[in-house]
């Protein structure tokens, strides 16, 4: 639906996740695909149909029509950027060797966009911080605080 604001989207994945359903299961619901859902929350409101997103509104109750009470903005989003993947066998992460030993660098703009819960690739619980020191998050596979890999 091309006209929808993609504010409205996150809406919409914000509603599905508080009803407690995965994309999957709210794509053979409303019948689309599990990829178009997951475009679609994340901002891009071309890929459902108009139709869909009327089922979608319908079984969420989110008025089309009514504007945005919260817009997001793009720094706002931006600085939410610090959760990553700790599965590793997301398919979002690099994998590369050091001295022998295998590491996982996590991308973060991958697993999340928009500053989710959830990994947007495979659906896993994003972290926030060192999951050994409880350090800040910084670029890179290794934390800078306690020298240990994000994902193991």
């Amino acid at each position: 639906m091309k006209n929808l604001d993609s504010n409205l989207c996150f809406r919409f994945r914000d509603a599905r996740r508080e009803a407690g359903l995965s994309q999957q299961s709210l794509a053979m619901e409303i019948g689309c695909n599990q990829s178009a859902i997951s475009m679609f929350e994340k901002g891009d409101p071309t890929k459902l149909s108009g139709e869909m997103v009327e089922k979608l509104a319908r079984k969420f109750g989110i008025d089309l029509t009514a504007p945005n009470p919260h817009p997001v903005s793009t720094e706002a989003i931006i600085e939410r950027h610090s959760g990553y993947c700790p599965n590793p066998s997301c398919p979002s992460h690099t994998r590369y060797t050091v001295d022998g030993e295998a590491f996982f660098r996590p991308n973060r703009e991958e697993t999340d966009p928009v500053g989710g819960k959830y990994c947007a690739v495979c659906g896993e619980v994003l972290l926030r911080r060192c999951t050994h020191c409880g350090a800040k998050l910084h670029p890179g596979a290794v934390c800078s605080m306690c020298g240990k890999p994000y994902v193991c």
